[in-house]
C-alpha cells in the first residue's frame, strides 16, 4: 500500500471516491483542499507497517517450528519409554527362562552322575561275579596304535600297509587270548 501525494481523498463523509489531479495541468489544483502526506512520511508509515506484518509473519513460524519440535520430541520420548518398556520384559522373560534353563541343566546332571554310580557299581558287581574278565576303562581302546597306524597308511594309497596290519593281527590275537 503506498500512499500517491498526488491522490486526492474527497473530504466529504461517506464518500469513498478519489481522484487523480496533475497539479501540472489545472490551475485549481493548488486550491485543492485535503491531507496530503509528505514522501519521507509515507515511507516511514509503509516501513512499519510492512515491518509490524513480518514481524507477525516470524513470530507466528517460529511458534509453528517450537511446536512441531516439541510435538517431536514428545514422540521421541513416547517410543523410547515403550521400547524401554518392551525390553524390560523381554529382559524378564529372558532372565526367567535361562533359569529355566540352568535348572534343568542342573536337573539333568544329577540324574546322568546318578546313572553313572549306578552303571560303574553295576558293571563292577557283574564283573566280580564272573571273576576272569578284565574291564578296561572308557578311555583305553584296544589296539589303538596299530589301528591308528593302518588308518593313516590306508589314506596314502602309494604306501605298502602290510607290517601294520601284521602289528594289528598280533595286537588283536593277543587281546583276545588274555580276555580268554
Amino acid at each position: 500500500f503506498f500512499f500517491n501525494p498526488s491522490h486526492r481523498i474527497d473530504s466529504t463523509m461517506g464518500n469513498s471516491a478519489s481522484t487523480t489531479t496533475d497539479t501540472e495541468e489545472s490551475p485549481e489544483a493548488s486550491n485543492v483542499s485535503g491531507v496530503f502526506l509528505a514522501d519521507e512520511l509515507q515511507g516511514k508509515i509503509l516501513q512499519e507497517f510492512q515491518s509490524k506484518v513480518l514481524k507477525e509473519e516470524w513470530e507466528k513460524h517460529q511458534k509453528y517450528l517450537l511446536a512441531r519440535g516439541n510435538k517431536r520430541r514428545l514422540e521421541e520420548f513416547e517410543t523410547k519409554k515403550a521400547l524401554d518398556q518392551k525390553l524390560d520384559a523381554f529382559r524378564q522373560q529372558d532372565a526367567v527362562r535361562q533359569s529355566q534353563l540352568d535348572e534343568r541343566i542342573d536337573e539333568l546332571r544329577a540324574k546322568f552322575s546318578d546313572l553313572s554310580t549306578e552303571v560303574e557299581f553295576d558293571s563292577n558287581r557283574i564283573g566280580k561275579k564272573l571273576g576272569s574278565i578284565n574291564y578296561k576303562k572308557e578311555n583305553e581302546a584296544p589296539c589303538l596304535e596299530p589301528r591308528t597306524n593302518i588308518a593313516l597308511c590306508l589314506s596314502d594309497k602309494n604306501r605298502d600297509c602290510d607290517a601294520f596290519v601284521k602289528a594289528l593281527e598280533k595286537c588283536v590275537g593277543d587281546t583276545v587270548v588274555n580276555k580268554q
